[in-house]
Order: C-alpha cells, then sequence, then structure tokens
C-alpha cells in the first residue's frame, strides 16, 4: 500500500490573514475597525499587514468576533496540529504557484482498502504524478474521483487521473464541472467498505463540499477550503454562511475525526475547536 508520508506541512493562514478574512468577512473596512477597536487607523493598518502587537490585536478580536486568546496564540505560533497517521488515507501535496503566493501548495487526498484493492481520490492537487505512481505500484484500482469545490486548484490534474484510471468523477450539483456526476447535499455514496457523506458546507465556494468518510479505524472529513488549519476559506460574499456551516457540519462531528483541508496540514475537530480563533 502506500506509504503515509509524513509532511509537516505551513499552516496556510498567518494571523494577518484570519484578520482579513474577519474583516471582509463582516464588511468592516480599516477605519471601522479602528472606531469600534478604539484604536489608532495606523495601528488597525499594521495589524492587517502582520506587523505583530499582542495588546492591540486583543483589542480587534472581540471586533471581529474572533477569539482573541486563540488568535494571540496563533499569531505566536504556539500551537501545531499533531501529526496524522492513518492506514488506508495519505495526502499530496503538490505546489501551486500563483503571483504574490509563490509558495502556495495544494492538497489532494486518496483512501483505499488494501484487502479489495479499492481506492477513492479527493480532489486532484496540481498534478496526479505521485498519485498515480502509487495506485499502479500497489496495484490499487481508483473507482471514484470526489470534487470538493471546482476551484483551479483543486481540479488542475482533473482529466490526468480521470484519463489515466477511468475512475467515475463526482463533482458538488451546484458546481458542475466536465463530465463529472452531481453530488447532492446530504447524499451517500456505499463504495467497497467505504461510507461517503456529502455535507454542504459552502460559502467559500457555491457548493463547497464536505465528504465523511467512514471505513477506516477514524472517521474522515475532507473538508477542502471550507476550513484549513486555525482558519477557513474566504468567504466574503458568504460569510456568516460558511461560518454556520462549519459549525454546523464539520465542528459537530467526534472530536477524534480527521479532517482534511485543502490547504496545509491535517487536523482534528477537537483541535480545531481548541485552537482556531473564527470558532
Amino acid at each position: 500500500m502506500p506509504e503515509d508520508i509524513e509532511m509537516k506541512l505551513r499552516i496556510e493562514d498567518n494571523f494577518e490573514d484570519v484578520l482579513g478574512k474577519a474583516a471582509d468577512g463582516c464588511g468592516l473596512s480599516g477605519q471601522a475597525l479602528a472606531d469600534l477597536s478604539g484604536l489608532k487607523l495606523k495601528d488597525v493598518q499594521s495589524l492587517l499587514a502582520g506587523e505583530l502587537d499582542l495588546g492591540a490585536l486583543r483589542m480587534l478580536a472581540p471586533v471581529l468576533k474572533l477569539d482573541a486568546d486563540k488568535l494571540v496564540s496563533m499569531a505566536q505560533s504556539e500551537w501545531y496540529p499533531r501529526s496524522v497517521s492513518l492506514s488506508g488515507l495519505t495526502c499530496y501535496n503538490t505546489p501551486f504557484p500563483v503571483t504574490g503566493y509563490e509558495e502556495m501548495t495544494v492538497n489532494n487526498y486518496l483512501i483505499w482498502d488494501e484487502e479489495s484493492k479499492v481506492a477513492i481520490a479527493f480532489d486532484t492537487g496540481a498534478n496526479a504524478a505521485t498519485m498515480l505512481a502509487d495506485l499502479r505500484q500497489n496495484q490499487l484500482t481508483l473507482t471514484a474521483l470526489f470534487l470538493t469545490h471546482t476551484h483551479r486548484d483543486h481540479v488542475r490534474a482533473y482529466a490526468e487521473i480521470v484519463t489515466a484510471t477511468g475512475c467515475r468523477p463526482y463533482a458538488p450539483k451546484l458546481e458542475s464541472y466536465a463530465d463529472a456526476a452531481p453530488v447532492a447535499p446530504d447524499e451517500s455514496f456505499e463504495i467497497g467498505r467505504f461510507t461517503i457523506q456529502a455535507r454542504l458546507t459552502n460559502g467559500h465556494s457555491p457548493g463547497g463540499t464536505t465528504y465523511c468518510i467512514d471505513g477506516l479505524d477514524k472517521k474522515v472529513a475532507i473538508v477542502g477550503d471550507s476550513m484549513v488549519c486555525l482558519s477557513m476559506g474566504k468567504a466574503k460574499q458568504a460569510y456568516a454562511n460558511a461560518l454556520e456551516n462549519n459549525r454546523k457540519y464539520i465542528l459537530s462531528l467526534p472530536e477524534s475525526t480527521i479532517l482534511c483541508p485543502g490547504h496545509g496540514p491535517m487536523t482534528t475537530v477537537g483541535e480545531e475547536r481548541l485552537h482556531n480563533p473564527f470558532f
């Protein structure tokens, strides 16, 4: 079976990213943040630019309905999620540089059953070379490919995977893509030993979907960009909806559930409840 390669991926967002996402979502300008927090505009602008002032950060957090203690801990890099090693689950991390963020990477995932050799992929990554090599080397049959959403970094290798494996592709019903079959909210799939339930966790994208998987030793949720470790996907136009969906459909899962985000390290429901400043 594919080796579980332990990768210490960088946490995707910094504290200023969290501030910016919350400010955009709340529709608050720098001046509005200054007026509501009692800070000077230049101090707000400094925080939004990533210049850390712990006192100012604590004053700004409640205006944005962020947890101040969690935000301060994040800003000081005090916590990193425990390493995830689960037989039957592999994370692939591939570079996807964009202008102004050349170090960007994106994740996709493979689950498999060693006995039946059935495998299922979630999102595509920027390229699928390593995943396809693992499938060949370990004589796994890729039965299905599920997309969490259709932003370009998550579908870049779509044609490569479908052509090479002949798998059946699926995409959220609210975000149709190529020849992928539509997945409705709350739809369930039985594939080999695995049960996969689709949960609509949109906000970052119109049809953003989380896939909850039973059949491994622990419950797994492939969350795409709905959440990332210590943060969540940008949802400027649907911020309240995204927050509510994350609470209702992701953070309501058992604490031990492994969360597999589209960027950054894997984490768990319990860890995000304790450390994510949005919640």
